[in-house]
């Protein structure tokens, strides 16, 4: 393969592996986070108090956005993850049973309508959705019954309304819910606001603040490059010593992984230094960096 051929495939692969874009296909597994997901499959086989809401609370840039689309693949695809084969929507002959939304910031009526536009369902009664306790019925009905719930996976929620927080209150059931939320919180007072006004439901609350250590770093950045077709030398390239490098500029973020590790790719054959080659002359210099295992 010549060196052009083998630039542009480097290219193509660094912008699939290291985007924003959280593709579920593309997850790396770790601790952390199959905690996580274990924690969501408990909540999810319980229909008791604090079954209608769970809320995962964590620091920016860890994955909470991969871990709803995660879910999200996962109920949709039948996995053993929440419940069993994919059931129809309503009644309606859809075939979704979680849908991802990024963003919370709607009224019930604008939610409502949105929610059934993404899942491709035109309602007989979209007039009524200007009701808020009409539309919260609406999106109510999306699930199949207390036994087949239908999933709302919301990021960010700390932009939700409070009308559409009194919606929930007024009109969600607390137990035995056809309609399930998750939600995902930043440590911060908008997350304590949104706490204490989902308390009536009695949230399951799901905390996810571990950092990736420097061997979780190395079979990330690696899982990631084979996921996007990276030749098998570039691959090998990531050692221990390299992993731990990016660790230690990232701190073991994945958001800050990304941006590392699509900057240490922008070429092959580009001679200006990047931020790990900077990172190397510093250290020969200081040596190694202190490692900080403190929860950020």
């Amino acid at each position: 393969m010549t060196q052009p051929l083998v630039t542009n495939l480097i290219e193509s692969a660094r912008r699939r592996a290291f985007s924003e874009t959280c593709d579920p296909s593309a997850y790396v597994p770790r601790d952390a986070t199959e905690a996580v997901l274990a924690a969501i499959r408990t909540w999810g086989e319980s229909d008791d108090l604090g079954s209608s809401v769970a809320v995962l609370i964590g620091t920016p840039g860890l994955g909470k956005t991969q871990l709803l689309r995660v879910i999200e693949s996962r109920v949709n695809e039948g996995a053993a993850m929440i419940g069993g084969p994919i059931g129809s929507v309503g009644g309606r002959g859809g075939k979704a049973r979680a849908l991802y939304l990024p963003y919370a910031g709607l009224a019930v009526p604008d939610l409502a309508i949105w929610v059934h536009g993404l899942l491709g369902i035109s309602p007989s009664r979209v007039a009524e959705f200007e009701d808020p306790g009409r539309a919260l019925e609406a999106l109510i009905e999306l699930g199949g019954g207390p036994a087949d719930p239908f999933y709302l996976l919301f990021d960010d929620a700390d932009s939700m309304p409070m009308e559409t927080l009194q919606a929930l209150i007024v009109g969600l059931p607390r137990s035995n819910s056809p309609l399930r939320i998750v939600v995902t919180l930043n440590l911060d007072s908008k997350a304590t606001r949104l706490l204490s006004a989902l308390h009536p439901f009695e949230p399951a609350e799901i905390s996810f603040r571990t950092r990736m250590n420097p061997q979780e770093t190395g079979a990330y950045v690696r899982a990631r490059m084979q996921w996007a077709g990276f030749p098998g030398a570039e691959i090998a390239r990531i050692d221990g010593v390299e992993a731990s490098r990016i660790h230690a500029l990232s701190s073991g973020v994945p958001r800050r992984v990304h941006e590392l590790a699509f900057a240490r790719f922008e070429s092959s054959g580009d001679p200006r230094p990047n931020a790990l080659t900077e990172k190397q002359r510093r250290e020969d210099w200081m040596g190694r960096p202190i490692e900080d295992d403190l929860e950020i």
